[in-house]
């Protein structure tokens, strides 16, 4: 599984003023796309394409008014919209930086979050992350998504029914039921994750087993690391946001109805559950590097174990054919290797190496050494 995220021009913005905005471009950024949710108890409308002027007009009719943005392509679309909301230029400025920390800040009587949101690919085996951003005021939350992926359906469905309870609810309502939906997409992720360090644990038990073969090789390194690399880019977003969830738990605004209060409590305690899971699998990841470095090591003194070995059996036998190779002639003396005369010395000489060889196997396992 890898991590995909969008390239940015941050770079692009060096030097500029604070609350100046850079506009997104490039080949796979998504046109902007405005619709308009508004709702009551006892009503619903739901606008899309329409003008800015048209979808505002709207706020303060409704007991909510939801503006959900997919797509940063038309940054001017986005920053006038903004405008005609009176929204804080460094909150706009950080809308379109899709590079931004989630955090979560207060202007006067508005709140403004940025999170990040994941969804996994099966099918390309990634999960592609994106800046969600969240503005509410009285009445009104805008919604702005990097992408164009339908990943607040669930919670359309649930305004569609009458009967359901975000319908007989406020702003601070919807904004919950948003980021649970976004939380409950990173937490099937986890699950994703999960399993497959789990089979990648278990594959390692399996092949560093008493049974294993001789040539085995373990768990790859490479895939190792990148599953820790997917770990540490969700942990770089889940941390922050535990952050922002403690913060909406125990905030005191007048945009969080007190009545919601237990229900960001819960969006807290699944943040602190996501982040307390993947510190959990940070350290079984640590583990296997640190057991597959130690397999590897113990690969590699097998090895120079055997080559030891080997290289001292023929020590001696080496000794002896450098002996017998001198060649001392025994003519100028008796003592000068008289086995050179000898009818069967050849075979006595090469009974000694055999002799020395199979000596020193005995004595290696005796010791233990084979």
């Amino acid at each position: 599984m890898r991590i995909v995220t969008r390239e940015t021009n941050f770079h692009q913005g060096i030097g500029l003023p604070p609350g100046e905005v850079v506009a997104v471009d490039g080949a796979d950024t998504p046109q902007t796309r405005i619709r308009l949710m508004a709702y009551s108890k006892d009503s619903y409308l739901e606008k899309s394409g329409g003008s800015i002027d048209e979808m505002l007009s709207e706020v303060g009719k409704w007991t909510v008014c939801w503006i959900h943005i997919q797509g940063l392509g038309d940054a001017h679309q986005i920053t006038d919209l903004c405008a005609r909301l009176k929204v804080h230029p460094l909150a706009v400025e950080d809308m379109l930086n899709t590079d931004c920390r989630p955090k979560l800040d207060e202007f006067d009587n508005d709140l403004f979050m940025t999170t990040r949101a994941a969804v996994f690919k099966e099918s390309e085996e990634a999960v592609y992350m994106e800046q969600i951003t969240f503005y509410a005021s009285e009445g009104l939350l805008v919604s702005i998504q990097e992408s164009n992926e339908r990943l607040f359906d669930p919670v359309l469905k649930r305004i569609h029914n009458k009967q359901a309870r975000i319908r007989q609810r406020g702003v601070s309502y919807l904004a919950f039921a948003l980021m649970d939906v976004k939380n409950d997409f990173i937490m099937s992720i986890l699950d994703e994750i999960e399993d497959d360090i789990v089979a990648l644990e278990q594959e390692m038990l399996e092949k560093t087993g008493h049974g294993r073969s001789r040539h085995s090789v373990g768990v790859g390194i490479e895939e190792i690391y990148r599953k820790k690399r997917a770990v540490l880019a969700l942990m770089r977003i889940l941390l922050p946001m535990r952050d922002n969830a403690n913060r909406l738990e125990y905030l005191d605004h007048p945009l969080l109805d007190e009545a919601d209060r237990f229900f960001f409590r819960d969006l807290a305690d699944s943040a602190r559950r996501a982040v307390e899971r993947m510190e959990h699998n940070r350290i079984i990841l640590q583990t296997m590097q640190e057991f597959s470095h130690l397999e590897q090591e113990h690969r590699t003194n097998e090895v120079m174990k055997v080559l030891t070995i080997i290289a001292t059996l023929f020590l001696p036998l080496t000794f002896i054919a450098g002996v017998y190779g001198m060649n001392f002639s025994h003519e100028a003396s008796p003592w000068n290797m008289p086995e050179l005369y000898w009818k069967y010395g050849y075979f006595m000489c090469l009974g000694l190496m055999a002799f020395v060889f199979i000596a020193f196997l005995v004595f290696f396992r005796r010791r233990d050494w084979l």
